[in-house]
């Protein structure tokens, strides 16, 4: 297999399993048999980024269908080893959801594959949904290409069968909302950062086109990091840092917390006109890639 190329995960190793999956990959094109057509997986080597892409999410993966592709939470860096970490799916065509949490880790990703991937695909905000959906979408034909496919990840990888899915479900929202302390639009909220325990809220949703960029900036020097980082999942959930100014304060507030990778991510995930913007702190230097749209120039 060529040498992969992933450098864009930052400060993070690339996870064994994910090295697994494009080795997995080869061994079933040896048998004609793919990830791709067989399991509904696309493994990628590119940093997958929409803008509703949260900055602390490395996609390792997608469906090949409405951008929908998946990727690791890693708490703003708070993760220390990403086979340990949430796996999202974004879903930027999904009005009504566009991000959500599907497995507690890689390894239950792949149990989510061989066992029944609806979630994958599908938000269901709660487990009667899921249910009403299994029932009316009936018993599917699985080819047999599928079955010999699924055997071999459950091979592969030490897959158990998940015998309940609505359990799962169930089970996974009730273990990520113990340890958020701060919810947020996304259903992913934030975990516990700092010491503190107080924190605030930037109102946004009275305000159609979201805060003065000057209210952002003072936020991010009085708030919790907590109560900063929630209000980027909300912004970016509300479509607001599409806004080139408003996104510019963010970003430079992100690079002075120390969140230069995710800071790079974010910007990333609006392709408008390219200009450069420096951020400087007391430790580091980031060179930031920056898109505006050309009729709302970054002021000086």
């Amino acid at each position: 297999m060529n040498q992969l190329n992933l450098n864009y995960y930052g400060k993070y190793a690339v996870p064994e399993t994910v090295r697994g999956l494009f080795e997995f990959e080869q061994e079933l094109r040896a048998e004609d048999l793919s990830l791709d057509f067989n399991l509904g997986l696309i493994m990628t080597q590119e940093d997958i980024r929409y803008m509703s892409t949260p900055p602390d999410v490395i996609p390792f993966a997608s469906c090949g269908v409405d951008g929908i592709h998946y990727g690791f939470l890693t708490d703003f860096g708070l993760v220390a080893d990403l086979e340990q970490a949430y796996i999202v799916c974004v879903s930027p065509m999904n009005m009504d959801q566009e991000v959500w949490i599907v497995a507690a880790n890689i390894h239950e990703f792949l149990r989510v594959v061989y066992t029944e991937n609806s979630i994958l695909y599908h938000y269901f905000p709660e487990t009667s949904h899921y249910a009403s959906y299994i029932f009316n979408r009936g018993v599917e034909d699985v080819q047999e290409s599928v079955v010999r496919a699924k055997h071999k990840l459950q091979q592969r990888f030490a897959l158990e069968r998940i015998a309940d899915m609505l359990e799962y479900i169930e089970g996974l929202e009730q273990r990520r909302q113990a340890e958020v302390v701060y919810p947020t639009r996304y259903p992913i909220g934030i975990v516990q950062t700092s010491s503190e325990h107080k924190h605030e809220r930037l109102m946004i949703d009275a305000m159609k086109d979201g805060p003065d960029p000057e209210d952002v900036e003072l936020f991010f020097k009085t708030a919790t990091v907590e109560s900063r980082l929630a209000f980027i999942r909300d912004a970016q959930s509300r479509h607001l840092l599409e806004r080139p100014l408003l996104r510019e304060c963010v970003v430079k507030g992100m690079a002075e917390m120390g969140l230069t990778d995710e800071a790079l991510r974010l910007n990333r995930s609006y392709d408008y006109q390219e200009t450069i913007v420096k951020l400087t702190n007391t430790q580091n230097t980031a060179s930031i890639v920056w898109y505006t749209d050309a009729d709302d120039p970054i002021e000086d």
